[in-house]
């Protein structure tokens, strides 16, 4: 409870500011706009949002890390200034810029779900999650890096949802059908599930059946792959 009423106030903090933004959007000149982001960002790191943006996912949650201990709700309220940052950019015709906010904003969740921090069961993961459905849904149509695909799948494996990690294994195949690494990272993942109890795997949205189906599959690509 205490985790979550401190992340809940951070929120409030920065909530005026980004529902100016948020709520005005298509009225507000981009100058002033950029400006009051401007203002959260040095307000959590001392650094404005470009500044911020150009720094790596994992210097960003340094910075944001205390003798040791991660600031998680900075960390959301960062990636949530990225996303309006994202929206603000789009609704002024900057769409590659537009895009690379919400990229970056993907890319720093997914970074934190990956932290020791953060545990798959608890308040902080469900609300990376939420955030993550969101930034994801402003990047359909855009390509998905594959650095960023990697890490959607460790962050759905860690979180236990097999389906979400089936999926990102099969765009990446896809996408890329001459990397073999990707295919015996399929292999892993797949025999991992068949040792698993059933109970869990229906947890994540997946079978046996599936995890069998899969790995057939996969290892089917794989010696097509290595006899090519």
């Amino acid at each position: 409870m205490f985790k979550r009423d401190y992340f809940m106030r951070q929120i409030e903090q920065m909530t005026v500011i980004l529902h100016r933004i948020l709520f005005n959007k298509e009225h507000i000149p981009l100058e002033d706009a950029q400006q009051l982001l401007d203002e959260a960002s040095r307000h959590l790191l001392g650094l404005n949002i470009r500044s911020l943006q150009a720094l790596s996912s994992k210097d960003i949650l340094e910075l944001l890390s205390y003798h040791g201990n991660l600031d998680t709700a900075k960390a959301m309220v960062l990636s949530d200034m990225f996303v309006v940052q994202g929206d603000m950019l789009q609704q002024h015709g900057q769409t590659e810029e537009a895009y690379r906010a919400h990229l970056k904003s993907v890319d720093l969740l997914l970074h934190l779900s990956l932290s020791s921090e953060v545990e798959p069961k608890d308040e902080v993961n469900e609300e990376i999650a939420t955030r993550m459905i969101h930034s994801l849904e402003r990047l359909q149509g855009w390509i998905i890096p594959e650095d960023i695909k990697t890490l959607l799948f460790a962050h759905y494996e860690k979180q236990g949802n097999y389906a979400k990690v089936e999926d990102v294994l099969f765009h990446y195949i896809e996408d890329h059908p001459d990397q073999s690494l990707v295919l015996e990272q399929g292999v892993i993942f797949y025999k991992k599930l068949l040792e698993m109890e059933e109970e869990l795997l229906q947890a994540g949205n997946f079978s046996k059946e599936e995890a069998l189906d899969g790995l057939r599959i996969v290892k089917q690509k794989l010696h097509s792959f290595e006899n090519s």
